[in-house]
């Protein structure tokens, strides 16, 4: 058995450099077949699988080793890995995070007579297999697993410690790049939302800083005419009401005077071309909605008063990704209904309709009715009340 991990890969920069490489793939996933190249050589493998889901729990994704045909992996998950007989007993015999032997797991005579290796491996010429489970927090665990021929025997121990060598280094990249991913799908479905408003909207992080702001808001911005940027700063092109955006803004992100306590606030934003101003409407963002955006404190939208503006219910089912009936049962709830009559408006039994508002609080990150109501009340309608 090798005495350290550094002899396993022929020098401790060898092993630097593949660690280094998985680090990388966080990135750049096409450094997948190259990694998983690299592993091969270190255990004397013909091949290299590597299996999970880390963009969607229900659909795993493959990669393979570069010596190995990707149509090996497709198969697998096409098929084989329903039939795959090593599955169980390995689970049972190797904790996650542990090296996982095929030969410890299953006797040779008993392996060689089942369709998994009939139909799968035999095809490919391999038989004996050194895996690896790894967890990933709330994410299914990844698979990662090398095959090699009969004739080069089963893989020992001293090929074992590759593997648990490079184990944590993989489970910290495959989380990594699981939440990157998880916030970048976000992020975009976020700006697709934002996409969809008639009005302007910009996103604060907690520094009063502009992170996401939708085409609109772009235009209005290039134009100048109302609203610029500074240092990502948003600003009235007119200095003298700066003082009252500033302090809505600082409210709603968390930093003014009335942090902790504002339910958003309206203020009305004159232009230089003089004509009519603007609706400015600054709301602040429960932190449900943190997931879209690790920093993301507040909305601002800012509209034409002289304009039809869409219902709160509109803007709250773009925002939380609500259902065509949440948004439904949402606007009755704002018009003062109690729970039956939003029942007998919609057509739905009582108990359906507590379930839609239960899933509304839950996705806007409210507890109770009279919170949803407050949030609803702070985004921008038909009829916000400006101060005089």
């Amino acid at each position: 058995m090798f005495e350290n991990p550094e002899q396993a890969f022929g020098g401790t920069n060898q092993l630097l450099g593949l660690i280094e490489l998985i680090y990388s793939a966080v990135s750049d996933t096409t450094l997948w077949p190259t990694i998983l190249d690299r592993m091969d050589e270190a255990v004397d493998g013909e091949q290299t699988l590597f299996f999970a889901a880390l963009t969607d729990p229900k659909v795993p994704e493959a990669l393979a080793s570069i010596r190995t045909s990707p149509e090996v992996a497709k198969g697998y998950l096409d098929h084989f890995a329903s039939v795959n007989v090593l599955a169980e007993p390995c689970d049972q015999m190797f904790p996650e995070g542990s090296v996982r032997y095929s030969h410890w797991a299953m006797s040779d005579a008993e392996f060689e007579r089942s369709e998994f290796y009939c139909d799968f491996f035999r095809c490919h010429d391999v038989h004996y297999s050194l895996g690896l489970k790894v967890p990933l927090r709330d994410l299914p665990p990844a698979y990662l697993s090398c095959q090699r021929s009969k004739s080069k025997g089963p893989f020992a121990e001293r090929e074992g410690l590759v593997y648990q060598t490079l184990q944590p280094h993989l489970q910290r990249a495959l989380t990594l790049y699981a939440q990157l991913t998880q916030m970048e799908s976000s992020v975009v479905g976020l700006e697709t939302a934002l996409d969809s408003f008639e009005h302007a909207v910009f996103g604060l992080n907690r520094k009063g800083k502009v992170i996401i702001a939708n085409r609109r808001a772009e235009t209005m911005v290039r134009n100048g005419d109302a609203i610029r940027l500074s240092n990502r700063m948003l600003l009235s092109v007119l200095p003298e009401q700066n003082r009252r955006l500033q302090a809505s803004l600082a409210d709603a992100v968390g930093t003014g005077t009335s942090a902790g306590i504002s339910s958003g606030t309206s203020l009305l934003i004159d232009r230089k071309s003089r004509e009519n101003p603007l609706r400015v409407t600054v709301t602040p963002i429960p932190s449900s909605l943190h997931g879209s955006s690790a920093q993301l404190a507040a909305l601002v939208f800012v509209s034409d008063p002289t304009s039809r503006p869409q219902s709160r219910a509109v803007t709250l089912r773009a925002l939380y990704t609500l259902t065509p009936a949440e948004a439904r049962v949402a606007d009755l709830l704002l018009q003062g209904r109690e729970m039956q009559e939003v029942a007998n408006g919609l057509g739905l039994t009582l108990e359906t309709a507590r379930f839609h508002t239960k899933r509304v609080l839950s996705k806007t990150g409210t507890r109770r009715q009279t919170e949803l109501m407050r949030l609803m009340l702070s985004l921008p309608g038909p009829d916000n009340n400006l101060p005089v």
